[in-house]
């Protein structure tokens, strides 16, 4: 049962800060304040150099070890922008710094010969000293001056309010509509659960929150790596908790994807099992994610594997109406540049990484259909971090993870408290993407508490703790080096902070239109149009998921498996014929064969083509199947596929001449629900089971048609006398009800005979 206490207390520090105007926070000193870095307490491998471009003649350069303390003085505590004029030397660095002893993150100096400004937009300094502290990470870096003056922070918002899928369903750009309502004005709350065979059950976390603050966080965060992973996955209820959370408590879910890959390649095949020490989901595996790309490889078929499995939850949570902010592929850059990434989708550099993203992004929206998804980006503040932004038209929400008490600035993990807002990183990145999207803390240790957010304006969407390891330096719920106690009471019972019994009751039934869909044609030009669906004709088909591929083909998904598929094709009034294929892979005991079945029409409208009888070729890479075996094998396969690729082969004209085949086009794809789609077999009194009673009902109609004939209050039912022909559409006879006994005795296998 959950106890839901009323919040108070903390309605002053939610007034006190407006996040949706601009901020122009009182000067205490009208112009910047300068400090030359030459002035500052150095150790280590630091030393002064005479320049004479620099600033006062003079600059720091660091090398291989040191550290800067350098005394700023301010008239008033208040919010201040610091600018940093430093630059790597040979390439872009990255060293630590912090604030009177409060680490601000990881400070990104670009390469330069001479020194660049870096900005850190927002810095709470005290009244009278402060001591600003550079510490050695990377080294090799020259330091010139800093400056400080009174901040004036940008206003929060963002230019995207609507999902960047033009096709997402209504209840996620609802999702999306109210996230960007709350965006800048409160934070909302989320915890992220444990994984299958963890050190607790999925509920600790959350019970934890409930039975301490008496709130339930609003997002619940998830991760589908594990089931969806084709080396080992199984499932673990994921999709079951995600209905649950948002159905019957209205929450919202947010997904990450820690998906394991076989550490070796070259050992592992395709379909295999192997036990979990074999993978890992780190950048130590020669797994390459720019293979992933290449259709064929292998890399690209343990992906495709991996996606076909998700994509079958996730469609079923897009048939329950629930959306889900989808965080896959993060933490990319890792410790920040080309190299440093902590997981394979990183490990071959940013142009890898962000064709990985948009294949991923384009298979599961495209080929699969699935338009449930607000995909969430993680990004660092790094100087390079924005190489490695996919595009603003596959990303709704930017990132990022905030583990602040943990330092590697020793070479090995050093633990502490550390409640900083990360106000100055949430501003960097927030302006680094153009104020485009809204920017969250995606994963945390700790939360920071109410006071510092509130004060320093950082204005994260939401946060979304990570679950307790069951150790002491990653119980990052529980354990007070991360989040205290009365931090974490404060945080759950202000106004200011949005629980899971505060989310709206429409938050999936706003009516947000549709945005237009804008397509560019070959010769440059724009045109705008409306989403539209293409209906199947008759009313009794089952309509297909139908959309364009990168390649210029359609991808066709079906409702369910079927041995014949009717497309919908349109040709230009002068050509008279038309063809092209239906192309599957299919595997067969190891081997992935390619299936081609063709399709032809002579005029506008629906072609049926039956998967088996039009199936033209079989091929394995290159060479064409002749072995009759396969052959029938892959045409029993054709019957259990969902996923097709449709294309066009050839167009001629009236007097057969070949034109242009970009005129005709598949425009959607069906499938018929048949009467026989209806029928089981010998269930002769629709009572749900085949049994003796079904064969004796037969035997009364047989006997006496005037009290069980068709109709009958007694007797059979429409659907019954189609159930009760099993032995070959000749009606029914006393021969069906043997054949239903002989069924039940076990002689033969199936019904009908």
């Amino acid at each position: 049962m959950y106890k839901f206490i009323r919040k108070s207390g903390a309605a002053a520090l939610a007034a006190a800060m407006v996040l949706n105007s601009t901020v122009i926070v009182s000067a205490a000193n009208a112009d910047a304040a300068v400090f030359e870095f030459e002035d500052a307490v150095i150790d280590g491998d630091i030393t002064v150099e005479s320049d004479a471009g620099a600033s006062g003649g003079s600059y720091l350069k660091m090398t291989e070890s040191g550290t800067i303390t350098l005394t700023v003085s301010v008239s008033a505590a208040d919010l201040y922008e610091l600018k940093i004029y430093a630059g790597g030397i040979g390439s872009a660095k990255q060293q630590n710094i912090s604030v009177n002893g409060t680490p601000l993150g990881s400070l990104a100096v670009p390469a330069s010969e001479g020194f660049e400004e870096i900005v850190i937009p927002s810095v709470k300094l005290n009244a009278g000293d402060n001591t600003l502290v550079i510490e050695k990470s990377w080294g090799w870096t020259n330091f010139d001056y800093l400056t400080v003056e009174t901040a004036s922070l940008p206003e929060i918002t963002a230019s995207q309010t609507t999902p960047c899928d033009p096709l997402a369903t209504a209840e996620t750009r609802s999702l999306m509509n109210y996230l960007s309502e709350v965006y800048g004005n409160h934070i909302i709350s989320g915890q992220q659960e444990i994984y299958n065979y963890g050190p607790h059950d999925f509920e600790y976390e959350f019970e934890y929150l409930e039975d301490l603050t008496g709130h339930m966080p609003a997002i619940r965060g998830f991760d589908f790596g594990n089931f969806c992973c084709p080396a080992f996955g199984s499932d673990d209820g994921s999709t079951d908790r995600v209905i649950d959370w948002v159905k019957n408590r209205n929450g919202i879910a947010t997904s990450s994807f820690h998906l394991n890959v076989p550490t070796v390649m070259e050992n592992y095949t395709i379909g295999d099992r192997i036990d979990f020490s074999a993978t890992t989901y780190s950048q130590n595996t020669d797994f390459s994610p720019s293979k992933v790309v290449e259709e064929g490889t292998k890399e690209n078929l343990y992906y495709m594997q991996a996606l076909e499995t998700l994509a079958a939850e996730f469609g079923k949570l897009q048939d329950e109406g629930i959306p889900v902010i989808w965080r896959p592929l993060h933490e990319a850059e890792g410790g920040g540049g080309e190299t440093a990434s902590w997981f394979w989708w990183g490990r071959e550099g940013s142009q890898a990484y962000k064709d990985l993203w948009i294949f991923t992004y384009k298979t599961l929206t495209e080929d699969y259909g699935l338009h449930n998804l607000i995909w969430e980006w993680n990004s660092y503040d790094f100087s390079t971090s924005a190489d490695w932004y996919p595009g603003d038209e596959y990303v709704d929400i930017i990132g990022y993870d905030k583990y602040s008490c943990t330092d590697w600035s020793t070479g090995s993990a050093r633990l502490y408290h550390n409640d900083s807002p990360f106000s100055s990183t949430f501003y960097s990145i927030m302006q680094r993407y153009n104020n485009a999207k809204m920017v969250s803390m995606a994963e945390n240790d700790c939360f920071s508490t109410l006071e510092n957010i509130t004060s320093e304006k950082a204005g994260w969407l939401y946060f979304c703790t990570w679950y307790d390891g069951g150790s002491s330096d990653n119980n990052f719920l529980t354990d007070p080096l991360f989040n205290t106690e009365q931090d974490t009471i404060d945080m759950y019972r202000s106004d200011y902070c949005i629980t899971l019994d505060e989310l709206p009751d429409d938050l999936y039934t706003r009516d947000i239109e549709a945005p237009p869909v804008t397509t560019t044609t070959n010769n440059g030009s724009t045109t705008t149009t409306t989403t539209t669906v293409t209906e199947p004709l008759d009313p009794t088909t089952q309509p297909a998921k139908v959309s364009k591929t990168p390649t210029g083909n359609v991808s066709i998904v079906l409702p369910e498996p079927s041995d014949k598929v009717y497309l919908q094709v349109e040709i230009p009034d002068d050509v008279s014929y038309a063809n092209g294929g239906l192309g599957v892979s299919i595997e067969l005991e190891g081997e992935y064969y390619w299936a081609n079945i063709q399709w032809e029409t002579r005029k506008t409208g629906d072609v049926e083509v039956d998967l088996a009888a039009d199936l033209l070729n079989v091929s394995l890479g290159e060479e064409v199947v002749e072995d009759e075996a396969i052959i029938e094998a892959v045409k029993e396969a054709l019957t259990k596929q969902t996923k097709f690729e449709g294309q066009v082969w050839y167009a001629a004209d009236k007097a057969n001449d070949p034109t242009d085949t970009d005129g005709v086009v598949i425009t959607g794809a069906y499938i018929k629900k048949t009467d026989e789609d209806d029928i089981v077999y010998g269930d002769t009194n629709c009572d749900g089971d085949v049994n003796l009673a079904d064969a004796v009902l037969i035997m009364q109609y047989t006997a006496n048609p005037d009290t069980y004939g068709l109709g009958k209050e007694d007797g059979i039912s429409e659907q019954g006398a189609k159930n009760a022909d099993v032995t070959g559409n000749d009606g029914i006879t006393n021969l069906d009800a043997l054949t239903i006994q002989k069924f039940k005795l076990g002689l033969i296998e199936k019904l009908p005979e």
